[in-house]
Order: C-alpha cells, then structure tokens, then sequence
C-alpha cells in the first residue's frame, strides 16, 4: 500500500509543480493536490475493507488508474479557468486563440473575418470594446461613444488633429489611453486619437498599440500578436 501511495504522492508533486510552472496560484495547485489525495486515501480504504470481508485482497492496483484520473480532472479544472480568462468572448470567432507561449511572453492568434478584417473583442481602459486591426493606421483612433465608455470626458476635447482614412480627412482629437487589452495581452499608457463624432464608425488599432509589441505577423487567416 505505502509503495502505491508513496508513487501517487511523487506524480502529485510533479504536478504540482507544473501548475506553478504554467502560473496557477500556489494554494490552489497545492490545494487541489490534497483533495486528490484525501480521494485516493478514501478510495483505498473503501476497498480494503470491502474486500477484507469477503476474504479477498485489496486492489491496491486501482489506486494507480485512479490517481492519474484524478490528476488529469484536477488539471482540467484548473486549465478550464485560465482558458476561460483567455476567452472571455468565446462565442465569437474573431478572437480564436489567447496562449502564453513562453515564460514573459503572450500571444494572441485573430482570425480574419467574413469581411476580411482582423477584429478583436478586447477593451479600453477595462470597458469592453471592439478593435479593428488597422496596421495603416499610426494610431490608435476611438469612437466618441466608446471613448465616453472608457471614463474619457468627450466634451472637452478639441478635434483639431487632421487624420487621414480610407475615407478620406478625420478630425481627431489626441490623448492618452490608460490600457488596451486583447485577451491575456495589455499595454498601457497608449497614445491614441478620438475621432469627431459622426466619422468614425469603428475602433481603429494602429501603430501606436502594434510598434509597442515585441512582433505582430499575419499568416493565412490569422494574425497573431506577440507581447
């Protein structure tokens, strides 16, 4: 029995370890272990007192299948948090895949929509917002209603900046974005535009927010940008 368990301890700090590695909080990987743990110490005395009365031995060899199965829930259910925080639109399909894929670096993969535009669900200053990737744009342009979402005061800003569009002359007014966010991903302290009411009709993410990333690159029907 102490042979079996003692096996199962080990596989349980391994894993341990690889929560922390991939940045689960200490208490729960630590927690999560000693519930799996208690079932197991549950499990083996069920069995060794059922099959004590019928004069049979405890199968201890179910404790192995059992622990590795109780792992992997307790690894999904971790997992499932963090997925979710990636994914908080996960309906959607413009924003396919949020990953961090080495330590200190996130990436976050677009895919094209059916217009043929790169559009992520993210938000501004922490109030949710739609983006339009435009990499022609030099800066981060806003709408005046998502502008006045973000705690911006509209009012007192003066649209005297000339911005050229696919659409010809914008007049905006410059300021200051606290955070940008698309899934795990976030800047702060952006340098951005607002647009004067009436001629913008959508979020624009320019240079300003994609110089400041350590690369951005576009592959068939996806984009991905790498903090």
């Amino acid at each position: 029995m102490f042979g079996w368990l003692a096996l199962v301890v080990a596989a349980l700090a391994g894993l341990f370890l690889v929560f922390q590695s991939n940045g689960v909080d200490a208490t729960a990987a630590g927690l999560t272990a000693a519930v799996v743990v208690a079932l197991l110490l549950t499990f083996y005395a069920t069995a060794f007192r059922t099959n004590s009365d019928d004069g049979r031995a405890p199968r201890t060899w179910l404790i192995v299948p059992t622990g590795l199965l109780a792992a992997a829930a307790a690894a999904w259910w971790i997992g499932k948090d963090r997925l979710a925080a990636a994914f908080p639109h996960a309906a959607q399909t413009t924003e396919d895949r949020a990953m961090r894929s080495l330590p200190g670096t996130v990436s976050v993969m677009i895919r094209r929509n059916a217009d043929g535009n790169f559009v992520a669900l993210g938000s501004i200053n922490a109030v949710e917002a739609t983006l339009l990737i435009d990499t022609g744009a030099t800066a981060v342009m806003l709408k005046p209603s998502d502008a006045e979402k973000a705690g911006i005061d509209v009012q007192s800003l003066s649209f005297t900046t000339p911005v050229q569009t696919a659409n010809g002359t914008v007049y905006a007014a410059p300021i200051r974005v606290r955070s940008i966010g698309i899934g795990l991903l976030k800047l702060e302290d952006i340098e951005a535009l607002v647009a004067k009411p009436g001629s913008l009709n959508e979020n624009l993410l320019g240079q300003s927010f994609l110089r400041r990333l350590s690369s951005y690159d576009l592959k068939g029907e996806f984009m991905t940008l790498r903090q």
